[in-house]
């Protein structure tokens, strides 16, 4: 079990023993960024819950149980997952990962990719809500259609077909994140969540795997400690964050954390050559790999936080209309995780170079304040759903002290 995941051994081998021993608590948080392997943990962990081997395979990769095989396809019946991630640059990376290689292992991969958004529209979840996914069901049986020609048991289409496929595909998943919000999790999901489980099913276990847990308003972390506090019987649930003090304390106390430490340059190299067979060096690491199949340029981001950061220290005024990077969530999103990250190599003297030489020194309480303020301002993009043009104009307002950082966003 856990062949797959690299680089994180000592989360492996404590889940290991875990389930070897049948100590894993039924409610597990798994914390850490993006890009370091909590999904494929989750969904490991449930395909071994789930595994119907004999115990000489048993939780094995390759194990050729049907539960096994229906969680390597993403169709196991009894698994749900919700919540937002990067979908369409996943989806992306691994379609130029089956072009190149057109294995067994890039089927999966793309397969997999795919279906880790389609399963956000699993019948269960939008119970008396179906209306709400008008939009987005032609694209979702379009991109099931597609990868019904993939499947492994098939022979893999030629070339110009496969490439055809991948990219109806790959319309199909941006089409449906545009159509449907998936990036927070309300009330009423927690609720459906709360009734299937409570379901009971022959044999098996049943897995709830909720990632980024952190983006609910408080009256979906109060359902969902509910749900924690009277676990329903063989239902495990897996939430994911990179945010834990976003987490309720009350949540976090029922809840069983691993933490997923940062992979190196080293590590990250090790993932793109093993899973996604890339040894050009052109990603210098995962998140600007992913990132370049949005089609966004590292260094030009790179250089928009450098530039907000010295303009908005020295109180001038930061041209924000018409920029996508803060006018689309998803790329404000990504301007925010690279404006910490800023913060952080200012504190540590190693962001002074280049293109940001000449940037002014910031006493580390100021730091401090404005890495908590982007945090809050995290918050309110993914909980509150505010505007990211309207967090965009505060945040430049609070770095350029034109504006107190309150406490509420």
């Amino acid at each position: 079990m856990f062949e797959n995941i690299i680089c994180q051994d000592e989360i492996v081998d404590s889940l290991t023993a875990g389930i070897e021993s049948g100590q894993l608590p039924a409610a597990i948080l798994l914390w850490g960024p993006d890009f370091s392997g909590k999904l494929s943990v989750a969904l490991e962990i449930a395909r071994v819950l789930s595994c119907e081997g004999k115990a000489a395979s048993r939780g094995a990769w390759g194990c050729g149980c049907r539960a096994c095989g229906d969680h390597r396809l993403l169709i196991h019946p009894h698994t749900l997952l919700a919540g937002g991630r990067y979908f369409y640059q996943e989806a992306a990376a691994c379609a130029e990962t089956l072009r190149k290689t057109g294995g067994l292992p890039g089927r999966y991969l793309f397969i997999r990719a795919v279906r880790k958004l389609l399963r956000r529209f699993d019948p269960p979840l939008w119970e008396d809500e179906e209306a709400k996914l008008q939009k987005a069901l032609p694209f979702i049986a379009a991109a099931e259609e597609a990868l019904e020609e993939i499947l492994p048991e098939k022979d893999l289409p030629s070339g110009d077909r496969l490439a055809s496929l991948t990219k109806s595909a790959l319309e199909a998943v941006r089409k449906i994140c545009a159509a449907v919000n998936l990036d927070s999790i309300p009330i009423a999901l927690l609720r459906r969540i709360s009734s299937w489980s409570h379901i009971g099913v022959y044999g098996g276990a049943k897995i709830v795997i909720i990632e980024n847990a952190d983006r609910m308003n408080d009256y979906a972390r109060n359902s969902l400690l509910k749900i924690l506090e009277e676990p329903p019987p063989r239902t495990s649930f897996i939430l994911t964050t990179t945010r834990r003090a976003a987490m309720l304390p009350t949540i976090l106390s029922r809840v069983r954390t691993f933490r997923f430490l940062p992979r190196d340059a080293q590590a990250d190299a090790q993932v793109l050559k093993k899973i996604f067979r890339e040894e050009s060096g052109d990603g210098a690491n995962l998140e600007d790999f992913f990132r370049a199949f949005e089609g966004i340029d590292p260094a030009a981001l790179r250089m928009r936080v450098r530039t907000f950061i010295s303009t908005t220290i020295r109180g001038e005024e930061f041209p924000l209309e018409e920029d996508p990077w803060f006018t689309d969530k998803a790329k404000f999103r990504v301007f925010l995780r690279e404006l910490t990250n800023a913060f952080r190599l200012i504190l540590s003297g190693e962001y002074g170079a280049g293109a940001a030489a000449g940037l002014p020194e910031v006493p580390l309480e100021k730091l401090e304040k404005w890495t908590a303020f982007v945090r809050r301002t995290m918050e309110s993009l993914d909980v509150l759903n505010i505007s990211p043009s309207v967090l965009a104009r505060r945040l430049a307002l609070v770095m350029g002290a034109k504006l107190d950082p309150q406490p509420g966003v």
